[in-house]
């Protein structure tokens, strides 16, 4: 009997991650996939990155369109609440055996949920990590205690699952899914990929992703993104920027990054550049700056340095190649330094990458063909030590 598994998307950014095993489970004759498209994909700011979705020939099975044009916690919570109707309808009309997600986001919970109330196993991809400066360490350890079965990156977030209580043949160590789109991505010349982002491939290239901090800190978002442009200003980089998470204070980040690139002809905002594209530049950038797990999770495969910043990441496994820094311009300045050196980039370019490699999807595939989503397997026993 065919297996159906349902994925679940929210984001442009996990949307990309789970490529690769969406292909594995296609082409495998013992499973199918359905999936499920939401969120920021439906959302002009965006890029409507549902429409990518479907001119790359992934077939969309339902959508789920919960979001409000605010970033207020009352807003979130709010869409939350709109996403666990939409999604009780889903649930209702499409037989799957299993339920996949990825990652941290608040809006994971309303899939978990219902999840629960239809009794569906529940796969949780990249388990057992840290933020400690995001809501996103909370939500990750719920969504934990919720799963029936876990692919974590590395042995250590393996152990911290198995650590709060989950039973050892619920977890495994797969690596991360999205090396398996740097080890295959269709490549792209510096020219090519230049030539249709409209960069200057004279101009040394910086890659900026920046999401709202999300618990307290000592610098308000404005301060906090205002800083990095002022630390920015002093190199004559063309800086690439992408968008915010939707999260409180998203719009304040957004005001500001529009407000320096309509004043600097070397700033260039993109709502979604998309995984091939994404990916290809990070190959030819000199840095990535930013708070954003790809720049420790993806950027480090390239031996690219990652100017990390603020606490958002803080309790990730790290490699040598991230500079971690505070909020301020002196800081910051600091670790642009030693990016951009060659002393620096020497001593990273023969690190060892510690997030698995390109059989991670096929991994994934066999441990699902290989588990029973029985009544049994759905009652889960705490295993403390």
């Amino acid at each position: 009997m065919i297996k159906k598994i349902a994925i679940f998307t929210t984001t442009r950014a996990e949307f990309g991650i789970f490529i690769p095993l969406i292909n594995a489970l296609k082409a495998d004759k013992q499973t199918d996939v359905l999936l499920f498209v939401g969120g920021t994909h439906l959302a002009k700011e965006h890029g409507f990155t549902n429409i990518e979705i479907k001119n790359n020939d992934f077939e969309i099975s339902k959508t789920f369109d919960y979001l409000l044009n605010e970033d207020s916690a009352f807003s979130l919570a709010k869409s939350c609440g709109i996403e666990t109707i939409e999604l009780a309808h889903i649930f209702n009309d499409f037989y799957f055996d299993a339920i996949c997600i990825l990652g941290d986001r608040y809006e994971l919970l309303p899939i978990v949920l219902n999840s629960i109330l239809f009794k569906k196993a529940i796969i949780h991809i990249h388990g057992g990590e840290k933020t400690e400066g995001a809501i996103d360490e909370q939500i990750r350890h719920m969504i934990t205690k919720s799963a029936h079965l876990h692919f974590a990156a590395t042995d250590e977030y393996a152990k911290n699952i198995i650590s709060i209580g989950e039973e050892k043949h619920r977890v495994f160590n797969t690596g991360a899914l999205s090396v398996v789109n740097m080890c295959n991505v269709q490549k792209k010349s510096k020219n090519k990929l230049f030539s249709e982002l409209n960069l200057d491939t004279e101009i040394p290239t910086v890659l900026m992703t920046y999401h709202p901090v999300t618990l307290n800190t000592d610098f308000d978002a404005e301060i906090q993104i205002k800083n990095i442009f002022a630390a920015l200003k002093k190199y004559n980089f063309q800086l690439v920027i992408t968008a915010p998470n939707i999260d409180a204070d998203r719009n304040i980040i957004s005001k500001i990054i529009d407000d320096n690139v309509s004043g600097n002809k070397n700033y260039i905002f993109f709502n979604s550049l998309g995984v091939v594209n994404y990916i290809n530049l990070l190959k030819y950038s000199e840095f990535v700056i930013g708070n954003s797990s790809s720049g420790i999770i993806e950027v480090p495969f390239f031996k690219k340095p990652t100017v990390n910043i603020g606490c958002r990441q803080q309790g990730r496994m790290q490699h040598k190649s991230i500079l971690n820094t505070d909020y301020s311009i002196p800081s910051i300045q600091k670790a642009i330094e030693i990016a951009i050196s060659e002393k620096f980039k020497e001593q990273i370019s023969d690190m060892e990458y510690k997030f698995g490699n390109e059989k991670t999807a096929q991994k994934m595939l066999e441990i699902i063909k290989n588990t029973n989503f029985n009544n049994e397997f759905l009652i889960k026993k705490l295993t403390f030590n």
